[in-house]
């Protein structure tokens, strides 16, 4: 990696750490600046060459799924509400297996991440292209069969 893209990747780190952490002593912010060294070198060591090149697509792909994420969260947020506060028999639980319409091990941990994040499903096992999901009720498990949340981040997967 270039002096400069570490460089800059420590000072992003470190800013978003000044945000979150509160405490700005001396000690805590030399730790803090070793911390995001050791990040950013971690990171460099995990990254693939051939990945490098497709950061800059996430750029405008990754907020916007984000928001649909986060609308989808507060749409299940009520319904798994409304499971809870009404009758017991309107539970169904269910294991569905699902196919990512993307293969590539970015798609697969995005789409498994953002199931489990989704209140009333949560992901159990990722295979080279199929994800087994448990959901609360059946139309959760519909929902995810008909393949919004794949698609969407198939849209965003940079491969």
């Amino acid at each position: 990696m270039p002096l400069m893209r570490y460089l800059l990747a420590i000072i992003a780190l470190f800013a978003v750490w000044l945000l979150w952490g509160g405490l700005y002593k001396t000690p805590v912010l030399q730790l803090g600046i070793a911390s995001c060294a050791l990040v950013a070198w971690l990171t460099h060591r995990m990254a693939l060459p051939d990945q490098q090149e497709h950061r800059f697509a996430l750029l405008y792909r990754v907020p916007r799924y984000w928001l649909w994420l986060l609308w989808e969260m507060v749409v299940t947020n009520i319904q798994v509400l409304r499971l809870v506060l009404g009758p017991k028999s309107a539970l169904s639980p269910t294991i569905v297996d699902i196919d990512a319409a993307a293969s590539s091990k970015f798609a697969l941990t995005l789409l498994g991440n953002s199931i489990t994040l989704t209140p009333g499903t949560l992901t159990i096992n990722i295979d080279d292209t199929r994800i087994t999901t448990h959901c609360l009720t059946r139309a959760a498990a519909e929902d995810l069969r008909g393949g919004a949340m794949s698609r969407r981040v198939a849209a965003v997967d940079p491969d």
